[in-house]
């Protein structure tokens, strides 16, 4: 049975100065009383389960995310790129939207990964967008012969730092500790980059998916019931740009795309949620 649902510069440090710095990586933790995930998920068998999917296509002109200006490290980095906030692939499709289950107490099991790697290449994250398991840790990697110090703060008001790690020379990694609340982080580098953004969804439950290059997702196994389906893209136009010596020092955006509604899912039914990313 189908449910259809539709919404209108840096050169190389010597070894010995790489050692020394290295030791001086700077991690800043969350204080003590940070609260685990908000909600407590229990694991079971899915006998009946059933499915939810569909697309999210963009409504607006497709280059308005523009280009981006950088302005430190050349070499590493380029000139300018064309920004990752906005990936419109086959139909319109947009890539690197969360989709995701608001609220739910129990249902398959979560699977986990034997590593959660962010990496640094080319002044750029990869990936723009990633899921991480409540407890888990992210491994932290700099591809690029420059220094990068990443800088997660949880989306909050107002943000709080996660963690700030520098990494000085390529081929460093480093793990963060278990990542102790769900939300939303933003990953950000404060090593002269401010152009460098990526989003990290800490998951509570395994119902989180992102959509893929052409705006497909897919949640499966999911318990019969009614729940609240959430939408979530970061926003897409450059309202500020701010120059300090020449150099971009900062960028500023417009506010994230949201939506939430309600979907039923039926004993191994499939409900289908078509989205539409509509640009201010």
């Amino acid at each position: 049975m189908e449910h259809h649902i539709h919404f209108s510069s840096r050169k190389y440090i010597s070894a010995a100065t790489e050692f020394f710095v290295s030791l001086l990586i700077l991690t800043v933790w969350p204080d003590s009383n940070v609260a685990y995930g908000q909600t407590k998920y229990k694991e079971i068998t899915v006998t009946n389960g059933g499915t939810i999917r569909g697309t999210v296509k963009l409504n607006g002109d497709a280059g308005k995310a523009g280009r981006m200006e950088m302005t430190q490290d050349n070499k590493t980095c380029g000139k300018t790129k064309a920004s990752p906030r906005l990936t419109v692939g086959k139909n319109l499709g947009v890539a690197n939207t969360f989709i995701y289950i608001e609220t739910i107490s129990e249902g398959k099991h979560i699977e986990r990964q034997p590593a959660y790697t962010l990496n640094q290449q080319r002044c750029e994250y990869l990936p723009h967008t990633m899921i991480v398991p409540l407890g888990e840790r992210l491994e932290i990697v700099n591809s690029d012969p420059i220094l990068h110090n990443v800088h997660a703060y949880l989306n909050a008001k107002p943000p709080k730092t996660i963690f700030n790690i520098a990494q000085p020379m390529k081929g460093l990694r480093s793990k963060t500790k278990p990542m102790e609340k769900s939300g939303l982080v933003l990953a950000t580098c404060d090593a002269g980059h401010p152009w460098m953004f990526a989003h990290i969804m800490v998951a509570d439950h395994p119902y989180y998916t992102i959509t893929d290059n052409n705006g497909n997702y897919r949640l499966e196994h999911v318990p019969p019931g009614s729940y609240t389906l959430r939408l979530w893209h970061e926003g897409v136009s450059t309202t500020n740009k701010v120059m300090g010596q020449g150099k971009v020092t900062k960028y500023d955006f417009e506010l994230p795309y949201e939506e939430s509604r309600q979907i039923v899912v039926q004993p191994s039914g499939e409900a289908i949620a078509d989205f539409e990313l509509v640009l201010r």
